[in-house]
């Protein structure tokens, strides 16, 4: 494989310069040679919107940083043919970095990705005098990494860190993606700060992350708004990961989604978040995150989970009013160890009852006095409990966990 230096192209690693344009020759260079590897060495590489292609795998060496441009003009809005914007979450196709239609693509090393997010939020005084941050919506970028129609793509072993108020990565309708020893953070209190965020694609692999989010930490979901021809989101495996969340540490979902199936979540360790493990269908969407579909979502299996100093539920799965639901049924938990604030709970409608929901080997402990202090079934059909038990422990949890704001 043949290496392409971004300084060879006129990059330079002075934490100033906007370096967009030679690391795209650079790209470029080594998409026209039929591909090959891109590599930023030491440095603070600054970079609005880059655009990758087929065959070329993008490396951030140890000492190496691309870093996210706090200029708003550098993310121009752009045509695909992969994806209509006006259907895109926020309708703006805006990002850092663009993998579209491409096969054979990856982002490696043990370097950094600095998301710059401070840029991109306001910080604003709410009625109670509470400081609180704001997306700055003239120059976020909807995105970090933006992956779309795209088949065999590998990220592995980089970091990225302030995320901005938008989602760190976003893969839509593809196939045979490897997410490895990924590492993600940002300030809690950032708005929308999502982790990694799947959306109707097949086999995907999450595995040895390590995700600490101001919004969702890993999202499952099929909205089919986005495509040209609707697509499942199934056989996604997130195995091995270390996530924190200010809302759910993983969702399954969201309003008229399509269909999400045949999943797996194994040995994950989850604290100091909201939610734990959540499959909702809400009763509220933006116009352009949410599609038209009876949500079906089937044969989930949660195994080995760990769940520690949950503000609310450590699982939930509810059906609101006014969603379109054909089906939830078949999921599965297994050896889950939950303190929380309050129990689980699974809740369907008269006219959407969840079916087959089993619970084996499990323990939840309520730390605390908050209402209800017990779990939650209604319109469920096929409930089993095997060796599950709930238990209440009155006093306050702790906190100190800076994911837990006031």
């Amino acid at each position: 494989m043949k290496d392409f230096r971004i300084t060879d192209y006129g990059a330079i690693g002075d934490e100033k310069t906007v370096n967009t344009e030679s690391i795209q020759a650079t790209i470029n260079a080594c998409r026209d040679y039929g591909g090959g590897r891109v590599c930023i060495g030491d440095g603070i590489y600054v970079t609005g919107t880059i655009h990758l292609y087929s065959n070329i795998e993008l490396h951030i060496e140890a000492n190496g940083t691309l870093a996210a441009s706090n200029d708003g003009a550098d993310y121009p809005d752009f045509v695909s043919d992969e994806l209509d914007e006006k259907f895109a979450p926020r309708a703006t196709n805006r990002c850092l970095i663009f993998i579209g239609g491409a096969m054979n693509v990856s982002i490696t090393g043990m370097g950094l990705i600095d998301c710059n997010g401070s840029a991109f939020c306001d910080e604003i005084v709410d009625e109670n005098g509470k400081k609180k941050f704001v997306r700055n919506t003239d120059i976020l970028p909807a995105r970090m990494i933006f992956i779309m129609s795209s088949t065999n793509v590998r990220l592995s072993d980089f970091t990225m860190k302030e995320m901005a108020g938008g989602w760190g990565s976003w893969i839509n309708n593809c196939q045979y993606v490897s997410i490895d020893a990924v590492k993600m953070y940002c300030n809690p209190q950032y708005p929308n700060a999502d982790g990694i965020h799947i959306n109707c694609s097949s086999d995907v692999t999450i595995s040895n992350c390590i995700i600490h989010s101001g919004d969702d930490s890993i999202i499952v979901r099929a909205n089919t708004n986005t495509l040209k021809e609707p697509r499942n989101c199934e056989r996604v495996i997130v195995k091995g990961c270390i996530l924190s969340s200010i809302h759910n540490a993983i969702r399954i979902a969201w309003r008229n989604d399509g269909m999400v199936q045949n999943c797996t979540f194994s040995d994950l360790v989850i604290t100091d978040s909201r939610q734990g493990l959540t499959i909702e269908l809400p009763d509220h969407s933006s116009p352009t995150d949410f599609s038209l579909n009876k949500t079906q979502v089937r044969n989930l299996n949660f195994n080995n989970v760990v769940l520690d100093r949950i503000a609310e539920n450590p699982i939930q799965i509810i059906i609101h009013p006014e969603n379109l639901v054909d089906y939830i049924k078949d999921i599965h938990f297994s050896n889950i160890s939950a303190s929380s604030q309050l129990f689980p709970i699974v809740i369907g409608r008269e006219d959407a009852i969840i079916q087959d929901i089993s619970f084996s080997h499990c323990k939840f402990t309520v730390i605390g006095s908050l209402e209800p202090p017990y779990p939650i079934f209604k319109h469920v059909k096929g409930l089993s409990l095997d060796n599950t038990v709930f238990d209440i422990i009155e006093q306050a949890v702790s906190t100190s966990s800076p994911l837990l704001p006031d």
